[in-house]
């Protein structure tokens, strides 16, 4: 039961445990390194993405390490890395969200940043706030993202409201910052990280080599079994074969 409920595990076994746990909320609640997915969730229809993508399923993983917040109790390391995790990805959705060039991924990667709270609150016990934050942002970014595409209209009617432009800033961090390192994060952010480039370098081509092999080891076999000495082969014939 929650919140009231105990883990009968050692700390050892919940910091496996909880490793695993918080790779799988970490690839349904778009957190790094898994943040690529959520921008092109929002290519679309606007009301999928306001109710399935920006207020239910980018929750959803954040909700899980909520419901085995006693699991997480049990071990300071664990506890500390679904900190750092939330954290950094708060950070990384910030960062990213300013340079965004259309309104439904800029709600994303906000989204991202206070998802990546929210992972925070649940590592640092506060049980009870990390639920509300939930509700209260799944509310939230329902109506942002439904109001998304009259956008450029409400902005147009506050303009005129004012009786002028809105004041546009044309540096997005601090002042203090020097000039080379804010053009490197522009950079990065602008990138998105090239978390999906790492991905693919790093994860899926490795999936992917170790299913060759084993396909490959999978026609052996079969060609060992059927009596052939090797596995058919595909014979590509020169013009100058002849049919």
């Amino acid at each position: 039961p929650w919140p009231q409920g105990s883990a009968a595990l050692s700390s050892q076994q919940a910091l496996i445990i909880g490793m695993l746990l918080l790779v799988a909320a970490a690839g349904k609640s778009a957190l790094l390194p898994f943040s690529g997915w959520l921008p092109r969730a929002m290519e679309g229809p606007t009301p999928s993405s306001a109710i399935f993508y920006g207020a239910l399923s980018v929750h959803l993983g954040a909700f899980l390490l909520l419901r085995v917040s006693p699991v997480i109790e049990l071990s300071a390391w664990l506890s500390g890395a679904v900190v750092a995790l939330g954290l950094a990805s708060a950070v990384f959705g910030a960062i990213t969200a300013r340079v965004q060039t259309d309104v439904k991924s800029g709600l994303a990667f906000a989204s991202l940043t206070q998802v990546g709270i929210i992972t925070a609150e649940i590592g640092l016990g506060f049980r009870y706030v990390a639920l509300v934050h939930i509700i209260g942002h799944a509310c939230l970014r329902t109506l942002q993202l439904l109001r998304a595409p009259s956008l450029l209209q409400d902005y147009h009617t506050l303009e005129n409201a004012v009786g002028g432009r809105l004041h546009r800033p044309k540096w997005i961090g601090p002042r203090w910052l020097p000039a080379h390192l804010g053009r490197t994060i522009y950079r990065f952010a602008l990138e998105r990280g090239s978390l999906d480039a790492v991905l693919d370098a790093f994860i899926v081509r490795p999936f992917v080599g170790v299913f060759e092999w084993c396909n490959r080891q999978e026609q052996r076999w079969s060609a060992f079994l059927a009596g052939e000495s090797a596995p058919p082969q595909t014979v590509t014939l020169d013009a100058e074969d002849g049919p």
